[in-house]
């Protein structure tokens, strides 16, 4: 809760500052000053409210499948590219840069569902993702 009472607060005065000032770029200058502390507490609260959300026994069947998607870290990102690619690039729909912001959060949220219910049924049978596996074996020559 301090790391959000204090980014929060200290990202909201520093944007009103700006209002305030019609944009002058010598404010700037100080919102940019302050625009780290306020990242930097912010994501602290983030990092708190995931560990009070990691000790909440109702929560273990969504840590269990976060912990398979990071497990298979190198795939998963493979797979986003692979999956974004298609319709952002000119080979695809070329729809980069047609979509507003929140119009990208389905698209986010829809590769997150896919991954977190993917994830877990893969590591039920295999001990890596595809990639990993396929980086590791000829290391360990199996």
């Amino acid at each position: 809760m301090l790391g959000y009472g204090i980014g929060l607060s200290l990202n909201a005065y520093t944007a009103w500052v700006i209002v305030k000032s019609n944009v002058d770029p010598s404010i700037h200058h100080f919102a940019n000053s302050t625009y780290d502390l306020g990242r930097l507490t912010v994501a602290l609260g983030h990092l708190g409210l995931i560990m009070m959300l990691c000790e909440i026994p109702a929560m273990q069947w969504l840590t269990g499948r976060l912990a398979a998607v990071g497990q298979m870290a190198f795939s998963n990102y493979v797979m986003q590219s692979v999956i974004c690619s298609f319709p952002f690039t000119g080979y695809g729909l070329a729809m980069y840069g047609r979509l507003q912001r929140y119009q990208l959060y389905y698209a986010v949220g829809a590769i997150w569902i896919l991954q977190i219910i993917l994830s877990p049924i893969w590591l039920r049978r295999y001990r890596f993702g595809p990639l990993a596996w396929c980086w590791r074996s000829p290391t360990n020559w199996k």
